[in-house]
């Protein structure tokens, strides 16, 4: 009898995992439950897809229902699990095209279910134009109302990933924006002063920037029209909140599986929980981090593709395991980019390190060849080992590739002197002689 492999959840560590599981044991059952319409595309895209700079829905969406049942592969739209039986290895699905539940018997189940995003009881947060973004469907959304000629002035809340990605899609659409953040600095996950060169670049297009505030009304008569902080009033016709994510594990909440504080469930480099045959990746889990050498919560598209793999492997017979990640991630804001990679200084401080840190600005190329633009490269390193713990950058030409650079070298525990005398590429249009990565790892003393 075939064993079967139950997917709850159709997107990036979904697919992956019933994708690789497939091509590992082709005699496998793998049937994947997905709560809403479409499986399998790229999340990351969709404030592009709002402004128009992704011309069409289309292009979000990597493979459809119909490729993977071509690979035997089951795919189930609007079927929502709505109970998880890890003691009789069952779940219950709820049919959402005609109302019908019924129960669905597993062998291996792989917890996919990504995360929500998170809306606090804010009063005035249920009145229409106050959205948030995690799907194709509030894209669309989001999309009507933002393209609509009366819809002027739009307040982007929180200013990480999600915030700062709207901020630029709104100024795209020619809108008024404001952005609000409660901590003192946009996009804290990096070192202070890479918030203030984002501020400085944000307000040179126009947006409105308010640190260190908090939102504590959504104002309006049924639909938005403002919104207070606690230090003024402002007007909006749109508000997007970007106030985080929560991983969604309410299902498995009482199975006795081990979770992170804000409810990751804890799994292993086979992407196993602590259920016996139920995996999990993605948003919805933790994932080992080689410097800091825990469990942490990571919702990065790579950390999900890489714990779902893993996942189809291992539950297909594979023995190949996920050593850890460090955190690697690289932004669009207005015209730079902004990457990190391993720790930041404050992250160096917190964990008590002898570590020391360099900040240069450099070139993107040549001086001789036009275009030239420059970058600001942060190192962390260890102090008497001379071991890079991290790396931040922002510029606006030739930093994400870079950063995989300083992704790799920390990845593979280098020191500055052996990163700075690497045989890297050269010719103007391209990079300095010694090119930027060289001058940041050969100016740490």
């Amino acid at each position: 009898m075939k064993k079967v492999l139950v997917v709850v959840g159709g997107d990036a560590a979904g697919m992956s995992a019933a994708s690789k599981a497939k091509r590992v044991n082709p005699d496998l059952d793998v049937i994947v439950f997905e709560m809403g319409e479409y499986i399998s595309y790229s999340q990351c895209s969709l404030p592009y897809y709002i402004s128009g700079v992704t011309p069409s829905k289309e292009k979000l969406i990597s493979r459809t229902t119909e490729d993977f049942a071509k690979r035997d592969i089951s795919v189930y739209l609007n079927h929502e699990v709505v109970e998880v039986d890890v003691k009789e290895k069952t779940v219950e699905v709820m049919n959402h095209e005609n109302g019908e539940k019924f129960i669905r018997p597993y062998d291996y189940l792989m917890y996919a279910t990504g995360a929500n995003s998170q809306v606090p009881p804010i009063p005035g947060s249920d009145l229409e134009n106050v959205m948030s973004l995690k799907t194709i469907p509030t894209a669309d959304a989001i999309k009507e109302v933002a393209h609509r000629d009366e819809i002027q002035e739009v307040a982007i809340v929180g200013g990480g990933y999600i915030g700062l990605e709207m901020v630029e899609t709104m100024v795209h659409l020619n809108k008024k924006v404001r952005i609000i953040q409660r901590s003192d600095q946009l996009m804290n996950v990096m070192d202070d002063e890479f918030g203030e060169i984002i501020r400085a670049e944000l307000e040179k297009h126009g947006v409105s920037v308010h640190t260190g505030e908090s939102l504590t009304e959504l104002t309006g008569n049924g639909k938005v029209t403002g919104l207070k902080t606690d230090k003024g009033t402002y007007n909006a016709d749109l508000v997007i909140l970007a106030l985080g994510v929560k991983p969604a594990t309410e299902l498995l909440k009482d199975s006795g599986a081990e979770f992170l504080r804000n409810g990751a469930l804890v799994v292993d480099g086979f992407s196993r929980t602590t259920i016996p045959d139920v995996y999990a990746g993605g948003d919805c889990a933790s994932i080992y981090h080689k410097i800091k050498k825990e469990n942490v919560y990571l919702p990065l598209g790579t950390n999900a593709n890489k714990q779902g793999r893993i996942a189809g492997g291992h539950i297909a017979g594979e023995n190949q395991e996920l050593k850890g990640v460090i955190g690697t991630s690289v932004l669009k804001v207005m015209d730079l980019s902004v990457g990190l990679t391993g720790l930041t200084e404050r992250e160096a401080k917190e964990m008590n390190l002898n570590y020391d840190t360099v900040v240069v600005k450099s070139a993107n190329h040549a001086g001789s060849y036009p275009g030239r633009k420059r970058i600001t490269i942060k190192l962390v390193y260890e102090k008497e080992s001379m071991v890079i713990l991290g790396a931040q950058m922002l510029g606006e030409d030739g930093v994400a590739k870079r950063l995989d650079v300083f992704a790799v070298a920390i990845d593979q525990g280098m020191t500055t002197e052996e990163l700075g005398f690497a045989d890297l590429c050269y010719a103007p249009p391209f990079a300095t002689v010694w090119d930027a990565v060289q001058v940041a790892a050969n100016a740490a003393k």
